[in-house]
């Protein structure tokens, strides 16, 4: 008798275990949770500037919003990201490195228009932390960056 062989078999690329990937992979879905609970808070402080009622206390509020919006977007690419990277796409890597890169740009313009607080620091450890773990060489081999 003939029998078909029903298990696919994993390739050779994706069979090995690299111990940085879940670690890239946990910092990007920690950003994207960070950045989900930023949008919730900045719309929650959007809706209390609306009661001051002048024109001043509707620029702002349109102004958080708008930054709710993008700690939003940031957040869904952050979740994207991490999946590409579980599933070790090529594109992962490119689209973590420039959502590091706004996470520092949007943590420099809050540090610059807000006062200061020690929690920015939070922003910029995250941003090199996760470049860091991208520039490894396992990770950029295993997402095809080498």
């Amino acid at each position: 008798m003939n029998a078909l062989q029903t298990a696919t078999a994993v390739p050779a690329a994706q069979a090995t275990r690299v111990p940085l990937m879940g670690i890239l992979r946990g910092l990007l879905l920690s950003e994207a949770i960070l950045a989900l609970g930023l949008a919730i808070f900045l719309s929650l402080l959007a809706g209390g500037l609306r009661e001051f009622g002048d024109e001043a206390g509707r620029a702002a509020e349109t102004t958080v919003r708008f930054a709710a919006g993008g700690a939003f977007l940031f957040a869904v690419f952050a979740a994207i990201a991490a999946r590409g990277a579980r599933r070790r796409r090529s594109w992962a890597w490119t689209m973590a490195a420039v959502l590091q890169l706004l996470l520092a740009i949007g943590t420099g313009i809050a540090v610059m228009t807000a006062d200061w607080h020690a929690v920015y620091l939070l922003g910029f450890a995250l941003a090199a932390v996760t470049m860091l773990v991208l520039s490894a060489a396992s990770v950029r081999r295993t997402l095809g960056q080498a």
